[in-house]
């Protein structure tokens, strides 16, 4: 009768304790939603994250009757919700990757028309060619006065493995093919080549999972060119992920140095060291940044500047000193929360002040070890400052917003009609040396604008070489992709002129 007894009572103790064991670990560890979250609204998540891993103390009494739109208005500039949509665009973005077809395409007369297959890339292997017009997907049509690239995107675009079948005009026929979506790369290196017999430009897009690794490739390439020295550009350059902005700085920095630290009142400090041997250690390195450069790319500056590891030319940066982190919600969107500041090797907190938050409490300034002195401000300001000319005289001119606007309809036919002796080239260089090919696209060019402008204007000297400039990087990218886009332009890039300049006269 007694083991009966125990026999009955013992399935209870045990459920008992492993009851109390899930509540104690819900309590050590809330993170882990072992009972779900299915029952909470979206708002209700936000507000959990928001008291959870917010990066400031915050009142959050008051808050509970709004919505996830007026709460993180009431936080900074840089945590933000976004919708399903927005979530998988973002992470294109930072994998590196996305699924598609592989080519590129543009609107010309309401038609979307292939300027580009990726080599071995689906559409290639299922016979796409440069020119074809895509006039439907999947029996969608992708032509019309109402068609977007936007809308003509994500009827190409789709799951990998899936398929699409498309209708295609190609030389007065119209032909179907069906092609097997894949994963298609989406670089964060647009160029890279020997600007100099030993220098090595690069420029950097965005901070995305493959950018580290793109980096080390490039650089390796330009070191086997006879590369001793790098111009990089991070122009533009709004950041990405912290990781591959410290690695890539680790390739610069030896011994341990610091590279960056991150601090958030939820969170701990977190310090981000140089931990192995650099591929470029000694070299000279001039860094290019402008307004645009944000976040990573500010770090990756900051750590250069700090150390006195080289020279930063260009424009004060935009300065986003906060550290973000994405949380999934439900119902597939995602919360992007700021969870820290992050700080230079010198300390220096370079986020604009928000909302009455005076991020920077002091005029701090710092001497590094070049013994150049560094204030605490917003952004990071360049050593060498150079003018910002995006509100110049030459951009401003009616002649050149309504030229940039024509620009890729221009140049896209203009290529496919000398495309036999472009191909013959050997450089994007070798463009700028062919006079005939500048004038035949010059005389064109005026002739189509006329056509559409009766009025035009005579082009002034420095609205036609700027106008020129350009037409040629465009048919250059045709062919060469970005790189030979940025060869072409940066032979004129003031900045850039600069740059070699100053690695060729500064020792450092």
């Amino acid at each position: 009768m007694g083991n009966n007894k125990r026999d009955f009572a013992l399935p209870i103790i045990v459920a008992l304790v492993l009851i109390l064991l899930l509540f104690a670990s819900q309590l050590l560890f809330p993170a882990c939603k072992l009972f779900g979250d299915n029952n909470q609204s979206t708002f209700q998540q936000v507000l959990t994250l928001v008291n959870n891993k917010y990066v400031d103390s915050i009142d959050l009494e008051g808050m509970k009757s709004t919505n996830v739109e007026v709460l993180l208005n009431k936080l900074d500039p840089h945590s933000s919700y976004l919708n399903p949509a927005e979530v998988a665009a973002s992470a294109e973005l930072l994998k590196g990757h996305f699924e598609g077809i592989g080519v590129e395409f543009g609107l010309f007369r309401d038609t979307a028309t292939i300027t580009y297959v990726i080599p071995s890339g689906p559409g290639e292997n299922a016979g796409l060619k440069l020119g074809d017009q895509l006039l439907s997907a999947n029996g969608h049509l992708l032509y019309g006065k109402n068609i977007s690239t936007d809308s003509i995107r994500s009827l190409v675009r789709g799951k990998r493995n899936s398929w699409v079948e498309l209708t295609v005009h190609r030389n007065q026929q119209t032909v179907q093919i069906p092609v097997q979506r894949d994963l298609i790369p989406l670089p964060a290196i647009s160029s890279f080549y020997l600007i100099e017999p030993q220098t090595g430009y690069i420029r950097l897009e965005r901070f995305s999972a493959s950018s580290y690794e793109e980096f080390m490739q490039a650089l390796e390439t330009l070191k086997k060119q006879g590369a001793l020295h790098l111009v990089l550009d991070l122009r533009g350059n709004g950041g990405g992920l912290l990781t591959e902005a410290v690695d890539i700085a680790d390739e610069f920095l030896d011994q341990d140095k610091l590279i960056v630290y991150t601090e958030g009142q939820k969170i701990g400090k977190q310090e981000f060291r140089a931990r192995r041997p650099g591929q470029f250690e000694k070299g000279k390195i001039v860094l290019l940044i402008d307004e645009f450069s944000a976040s990573a790319s500010e770090v990756l500056a900051g750590a250069i500047q700090d150390w006195g590891r080289g020279k930063i030319i260009g424009q004060k940066s935009f300065g986003k000193g906060l550290v973000q982190e994405e949380y999934a919600l439900a119902t597939g969107a995602a919360l992007r929360l700021t969870v820290a500041r992050y700080y230079t090797p010198l300390g220096r907190c370079i986020q604009l002040p928000y909302q009455g938050n005076d991020t920077l409490k002091n005029n701090r300034y710092f001497i590094n070890s070049c013994g150049d002195t560094l204030q605490e401000e917003n952004g990071i300001t360049p050593q060498i400052k150079t003018p910002n000319n995006n509100g110049s005289t030459i951009l401003n001119s009616i002649n050149l917003m309504h030229g940039l606007a024509s620009i890729n309809q221009f140049s896209f036919p203009f290529y496919l009609e000398h495309i036999s002796s472009i191909d013959n080239k050997n450089s994007p260089l070798s463009l700028l040396t062919d006079t005939s090919l500048i004038n035949a696209m010059w005389n064109q060019w005026v002739s189509v604008e006329k056509e559409a402008r009766p009025a035009l204007p005579n082009y002034s000297a420095q609205e036609k070489k700027f106008l020129s400039e350009r037409i040629l990087a465009t048919i250059a990218r045709y062919k060469w992709r970005d790189n030979g886009y940025f060869q072409i332009l940066n032979t004129k890039d003031s900045t850039i002129r600069l740059a070699l300049k100053t690695i060729n006269n500064y020792g450092y």
